[in-house]
């Protein structure tokens, strides 16, 4: 229904006044018509590309080496001019040309890989997508790089599992950085985290010295950037610590509890120590100047836990710390959806390791819902002594 029929419509319920009406219709009679190709032309052009690309298809092995990777290059021009025209003149979708153009800018590279044997593990080709699409993050600002961006960012990561250098380690961790404290929007500062915190997992095969314990270090070293980004951005981030603490309490806590392998030792032990005083330090800067991040100092303590074969310290610690922070997160207002996801995962998690073969799941179910039950009345206790009322 076109709009002089749709306001005839309005008139007649007396919705609208004539003269409104009029210069309504006024208004879009000077309005741009947008621009749309032809269905028949679109057709068209689809038709000729599928002829193109089977006719280089079928001949592939005959061009020669070179124009094989121009010819890479000449597509990927080609659709960004597609993109720029497609900008200015009101028509297609730029954003999709701008894709299919770095698509082919990533075909250029396995193609010259191929062609003349460049490896592709630990080689420049996955860091010139990876810059590449940053650089497409930062021009645009569109939120597929940064989908696109993570992806070759753990590529990255993941090409220097058979040989990793300092050189290239320090590179990554600045350029995820960069990409980290020039983002605003959640996807890019969630993605950019994840790189850095998943950086700290390459020092085994980095640093000679075999410790368990990096990732707990790598969080912990992650808390100074809130030392140098706004306070909107450490809204944005907060999240990404705790999530990052539990997973970290309850994978260690599965880990020691389901295998008789020691993963510590007596010489570990100095490690271990280091690692509950830098957990005291997260504790006292997240107490003096970010309080909601106290809870990520808890990993600290895993260290020295590790040495109990039967895990029932890690236990006993991954159970408080949910229950506290349900009870605190109640008393202060807070979402509690991340405090009852992570005390579920703790419950299954300590059923699967202690009460697996010896309890009823019927009867461990029961003894959660009575926890939460527990934990329900103590938080409505509090918040009745809270409004002064009588409990």
């Amino acid at each position: 229904m076109d709009t002089e029929q749709k306001l005839k419509q309005w008139q007649q319920a007396g919705l609208l006044e004539q003269e409104t009406a009029e210069r309504i219709l006024e208004f879009e009679k000077h309005q741009p018509t947008p621009k749309k190709l032809p269905l028949l032309l679109m057709i068209g052009l689809v038709f000729l590309s599928l002829a193109i690309f089977s006719f280089v298809a079928a001949n592939w092995q005959a061009i020669p080496d070179l124009a094989k990777v121009l010819l890479m290059l000449a597509l990927m021009w080609l659709f960004y001019t597609i993109a720029q025209f497609s900008e200015k003149k009101a028509f297609g979708s730029p954003l999709l040309f701008r894709v299919i153009g770095l698509a082919m800018f990533g075909a250029a590279l396995l193609t010259a890989a191929q062609t003349f044997h460049f490896p592709l593990a630990n080689s420049v080709l996955p860091w010139a997508m990876f810059l590449a699409t940053l650089a497409h993050y930062f021009y645009w600002r569109h939120l597929i790089y940064s989908f696109i961006g993570f992806f070759f960012g753990a590529l990255v990561l993941l090409s220097f599992m058979p040989d990793i250098g300092w050189l290239e380690w320090i590179i990554f961790i600045a350029v995820a950085v960069a990409w980290f404290y020039f983002s605003k929007e959640l996807a890019p500062v969630a993605f950019s985290w994840i790189l850095l915190f998943a950086s700290g997992f390459m020092l085994w095969g980095l640093v000679d010295y075999d410790s368990v314990l990096w990732p707990i270090w790598t969080l912990f070293v992650l808390v100074l950037l809130f030392l140098i980004v706004p306070e909107t951005k450490q809204r944005i981030i907060r999240p990404l610590y705790l999530i990052a603490a539990g997973m970290l309490l309850v994978v260690y806590l599965a880990i020691r509890g389901q295998t008789f392998i020691a993963l510590v030792d007596k010489s570990q032990l100095g490690e271990a120590i280091v690692l509950a005083i830098a957990g005291i330090g997260v504790l006292l800067l997240s107490f003096f100047k970010f309080r909601s991040l106290m809870w990520v100092a808890v990993p600290g303590v895993i260290g020295l836990l590790l040495f109990d074969e039967t895990a029932i310290g890690l236990a006993v610690v991954a159970e408080l710390s949910a229950l506290a922070y349900l009870i605190i997160a109640q008393r202060q207002n807070e979402s509690l959806g991340l405090g009852f996801v992570y005390f579920i995962v703790v419950q299954f998690v300590i059923y699967i390791i202690y009460a697996w073969e010896r309890l009823d799941m019927s009867v461990f179910f029961l003894i959660g819902a009575l926890l939460l039950f527990l934990l329900s009345a103590i938080a409505w206790w509090i918040n009745r002594r809270k409004e002064g009322a009588t409990p």
